[in-house]
């Protein structure tokens, strides 16, 4: 579930029974097994399991206080819009497929003209390639359109599913296997940056169903600060 941003490979888990809880960390498993393949980079997963934790309740505070807001950011547009677009596509889509069953007909129709001796054999022939080239593009037409309809469609049952499950949790105090398959898709995991002096690491976590990215930045300075003053 947890990815390195620079390869896009899996980070690993390292546990030790000479490591304590506070130096168990995750690294990029490209550059456990090649150091030319990837960055020397790595996270304590006590750090990690924070920034989760908080990203999490910030998220259920978000879809409780404002969860119109959320499920139109989901979709990409509003309910309205999104309703609307749907629409016009399933229109479309109908017209295209009155024009196919119209197509079949006028061609079994021009078929019969030819045999009957209404129609010329060069004229049969012309007639029926434009009307299998317009049929075919419509056709194609129609697969894309049914495509973007139950992509549309399962979309939304996607968020309302994912919202569903957000409405189970009040505050989470911690993170279960459980809970993370039930909200997370996975986790990115940057390169650190010491540009400002101390370590610091974007980390980006993907929801589940591709409803939201949340960016949080693990600063181990404060971290640590935190860890001491408790």
């Amino acid at each position: 579930m947890v990815y390195c941003a620079d390869c896009g490979k899996k980070m690993y888990l390292c546990r030790a029974t000479s490591l304590t809880a506070e130096q168990e960390h995750m690294k990029c498993s490209t550059y456990a097994k090649d150091k030319d393949g990837c960055t020397a980079h790595f996270i304590r997963t006590v750090v990690l399991k924070e920034i989760v934790l908080n990203e999490l309740n910030k998220l259920i505070v978000t879809v409780r206080e404002n969860e119109d807001e959320f499920v139109h950011a989901a979709m990409n547009n509003s309910v309205q819009k999104q309703s609307s677009e749907l629409a016009k596509v399933k229109k479309t889509l109908k017209q295209a497929e009155k024009r196919i069953a119209e197509l079949d007909r006028l061609f079994t129709r021009l078929y019969e003209d030819n045999v009957s001796g209404k129609i010329s054999d060069e004229r049969f022939t012309m007639m029926s390639v434009g009307y299998e080239d317009e049929q075919k593009k419509l056709k194609a037409t129609v697969a894309e359109l049914t495509a973007y309809i139950d992509t549309a469609e399962q979309k939304s049952s996607d968020v309302t599913a994912f919202i569903k499950v957000v409405h189970k949790y009040e505050h989470i105090t911690e993170l279960t296997p459980e809970i993370m398959h039930e909200l997370i898709e996975k986790i990115v995991v940057h390169t650190p940056d010491k540009s400002s002096g101390h370590r610091t690491q974007q980390i980006d976590i993907y929801y589940r169903f591709d409803v939201a990215v949340s960016t949080a930045v693990a600063d181990s300075m404060k971290y640590d600060k935190k860890r001491k003053a408790a």
